[in-house]
């Protein structure tokens, strides 16, 4: 079967089975208030019992993904709490028992590994590698490789198999071709600041409103960003974002099908970790449903797609629940889209194309 199911941050399930079974946090304020109060040892060990608590709670969480046929995990950015935030000043290695706490973060990988669950991280909508506030970027950026430092440390390999997906965060100051451009030449120059972990697992995702939708993310990060810097940024593909923020070319809709063929291509051969989710109600189409109203479309292309809805596990399981006959079938796919693929037998191909002319001053219309 083409399509993965992957689950996003938190199990409901074991929720609840166990109140427990939740991550868990001192703020950054009780933190500072209770090193003031009864010193930095009791506040470290706090904060260290709190991320041992989070990253035994995650290999659970993978083992419970293998036993219910979920092939993938999207990382709880809250494992480490404040001790992820570059700006407070504390590394592992302050933390009063580090060992046991590197022991644990090095069982995750085992979990992964042997189960054959595969992780991914999502930093917030505050993580910006290109922004006017310096400080922001450069905070980014730690916690950028904050993340690969810890999917380098469970063994996982420095690629696309563990990826960090990354929102934009940040728009164009002028809707036209060369502030796009110029957009796109400053993120790419803080990229490179990057670790070279960080750089191999990077991939970018489409927006919800605003200049990234998937066509213009394809277009000026992947098509322009691979003309002028020989390197393209691979893409993940978020459905939803997609209907709310449509791609245009000239007039016309780029398809579904189309930029997921694309995106699929720009992960240079390994499966590509992507989004689904639903909208919980037509006057507030950015809410996300509590689970799926159909089990996701095969599309032709292995894929393992998170699913983004509130009921996390639950809705999943549903799926799985179903009459696979309530999926689209081989045949009825394939007549579907042999039209298009007669004329067009690889959407990258197409789209690149497209993309590249859109480019090209000659043609640019921006």
């Amino acid at each position: 079967m083409n399509t993965k199911y992957g689950l996003v941050c938190i199990s409901k399930i074991l929720q609840e089975e166990d109140a427990n079974n939740r991550f868990v946090g001192i703020s950054r304020k009780a933190y500072t208030e209770l090193a003031s109060q009864q010193g930095d040892e009791v506040a470290l060990e706090k904060l260290q019992k709190e991320i041992i608590h989070n990253l035994k709670l995650t290999v659970k969480i993978i083992d419970f993904c293998r036993a219910s046929g979920i092939d993938h995990y999207r990382l709880n950015t809250s494992i480490f709490g404040i001790l992820s935030d570059p700006s407070l000043g504390i590394e592992i290695k302050d933390l009063p028992d580090n060992e046991s706490v590197m022991e644990s973060i090095r069982e995750i990988g085992r979990s992964s590994i042997t189960k054959g669950v595969s992780v991914s991280f999502q930093p917030d909508k505050f993580c910006k590698l290109i922004d006017d506030d310096e400080d922001l970027v450069e905070k980014s950026v730690k916690e950028i490789d904050f993340y690969s430092w810890f999917l380098d440390a469970i063994g996982m390999p420095e690629n696309l198999s563990a990826p960090i997906s990354l929102h934009l965060n940040s728009q164009p100051e002028k809707d036209d071709h060369d502030t796009y451009c110029n957009f796109a030449d400053q993120f790419y120059e803080n990229f490179k600041k990057l670790s070279a972990s960080s750089q191999k697992r990077l991939v970018l995702k489409n927006a919800d409103s605003g200049s990234w939708s998937a066509f213009n993310l394809f277009k000026y990060l992947h098509v322009y960003c691979f003309e002028e810097h020989d390197f393209g940024f691979p893409l993940a593909y978020n459905n939803l974002y997609d209907t709310l923020n449509p791609s245009m070319i000239d007039t016309s809709t780029v398809e579904q099908q189309i930029n997921i063929g694309a995106f699929h291509e720009t992960w240079q051969g390994v499966v590509p970790v992507f989004t689904w989710t639903e909208s919980k109600d037509p006057t507030n189409p950015r809410s996300h449903a509590a689970e799926l109203s159909s089990p996701i479309p095969d599309f032709g292309y292995q894929i393992k797609w998170e699913v983004d809805v509130t009921d996390r596990d639950i809705a999943i399981l549903k799926l799985f629940d179903e009459d696979e006959a309530s999926r689209i079938s081989e045949a009825e796919l394939r007549k579907l889209t042999r039209g298009r693929y007669e004329k067009v037998t690889n959407n990258y191909n197409a789209l690149y194309e497209a993309a590249r002319q859109n480019i090209s001053p000659s043609n640019s219309t921006d």
